[in-house]
């Protein structure tokens, strides 16, 4: 008999995620983290739970409504973390039109969830608070509801909430190498001292780290993903109002400037292409100058590279792109979206480990949800994080109904690998 249901290497948001909810269905759950808990992707994100405004304008309504559900969720489950904040979008005469940005906003609150949060409005920043940090050309701005979330405690509270229904919790343990027999056998380096364990299933939920854990630790093929850099700039306050701005930049970006630790101010963020070694990701003078005056150019104070306090940058996967020799993302033109978003539903059992935009957080649970049992939503509805309160007994399924067969799982982006084969929940 195996020590564990299952093992799982990664320590981030999506390890912890699915730990807490297999520890829920009564599995027998162990994680494996090099590092400390949420120390790299997960802590480099905008720190936002939102339905993300750049997918809808890409047409993406089914995947925007989902997010906004199971931001719902979140503040459910985590109304300590997860604060309700109203976002703010200055109407600039260089970028999109001001009856777009209302029409876009109309469809997004149609797509909330009944009794969520308050509705868009329009604003007169010329005579409103949030308009005194602004330059003064902009005369309106659109003002919505979303969320920002303290994601380090996310990350913490999760693994906590796991490990009172039994996970454990490891800390500073590297695994070093997996074979597959009737079970995983793993050999893992815990704060110097190796061991091994056996496990029935296996999940690689190591972020950034996935194709070198994939390729090295378990030694199968590399799901077709692209690394993708995520960094976001600190820089002292800025404004005095509770407002999270976002500003459209001049090539077509959504920038994010919202409080940060009560005495500055968080901007990004900005993703790119990424090669090289993720425990060494550092944000390029060219990254922090294009934040720096992106923000400058709604920004009453100017911001400029020697105010930046601090830089952070994570590594995270996404779905290959589909790309021409030049770089450039190529669009299917009649359903006018990436033709890598295109190609996700039919390759959907190579799915990334965790998502490389600001909606990550904000899909969380779902995923690892879809990741266990599509059927069952035992993280959505009976746990309380913080609280450590469990409404309701897991109902056990048999570990292969409940992982499925070896591979990834269910679209979720989770890659899970059950010894002995043999099908798909």
């Amino acid at each position: 008999m195996a020590d564990y249901d299952l093992a799982i290497i990664g320590g981030g948001l999506n390890g912890v995620s699915l730990a807490r909810d297999a520890a829920g269905r009564g599995l027998r759950v162990i994680l494996f983290e090099q590092g400390d808990l949420g120390g790299a992707a997960s802590s480099a994100t905008p720190r936002l739970i939102h339905g993300d405004l750049s997918v809808l304008e890409r047409r993406g309504f089914w995947r925007v409504r989902r997010a906004l559900a199971e931001r719902r969720i979140w503040l459910r489950i985590a109304p300590h973390l997860v604060r309700p904040m109203r976002f703010v979008i200055p109407a600039h005469s260089d970028e999109r039109p001001p009856w777009l940005l209302r029409a876009g906003l109309l469809v997004y609150d149609s797509l909330m969830s009944r009794g969520g949060l308050p509705g868009s409005t329009t604003l007169d920043i010329t005579h409103h608070p949030v308009g005194n940090a602004l330059k003064r050309p902009f005369g309106i701005a659109f003002e919505y509801s979303d969320c920002v979330v303290d994601d380090s405690r996310l990350v913490v509270l999760t693994a906590l909430d796991a490990a009172e229904r039994g996970a454990a919790i490891r800390t500073g343990a590297r695994c070093v190498r997996a074979d597959r027999s009737d079970f995983w056998r793993l050999a893992v380096v815990d704060r110097g001292h190796r061991g091994v364990i056996t496990t029935r299933a296996l999940a690689n939920a190591s972020g950034g780290w996935t194709l070198m854990v994939a390729e090295t630790v378990l030694r199968q093929p590399a799901p077709p993903m692209a690394a993708v850099q995520m960094s976001q700039i600190i820089v002292p306050r800025l404004f005095e109002s509770d407002n999270v701005y976002v500003f459209q930049n001049n090539d077509g970006r959504l920038i994010f400037a919202s409080p940060f630790e009560r005495d500055f101010t968080l901007i990004g963020a900005i993703t790119h292409a990424f090669t090289g070694d993720p425990a060494i990701v550092a944000m390029s003078g060219a990254d922090v100058t294009y934040l720096c005056e992106a923000a400058s150019r709604y920004f009453r104070e100017r911001v400029a590279p020697t105010d930046v306090v601090r830089a952070i940058s994570g590594v995270n996967l996404t779905p290959a792109p589909a790309r021409r020799g030049d770089g450039t993302t190529l669009f299917h033109a009649r359903r006018r979206k990436s033709a890598a978003d295109h190609n996700v539903r039919r390759r959907r059992h190579h799915l990334a480990p965790a998502r490389g935009t600001g909606g990550d957080k904000t899909d969380t649970i779902l995923f690892d949800v879809a990741a266990l049992d599509r059927r069952s939503c035992t993280a959505r509805r009976r746990f309380c994080l913080g609280s450590f309160r469990y409404r309701g007994r897991p109902r056990p399924r048999p570990l292969a109904v409940s992982l499925g067969a070896a591979g990834p799982a269910a679209g979720c982006g989770l890659w899970i690998a059950v010894s002995g084969g043999a099908r798909r929940g």
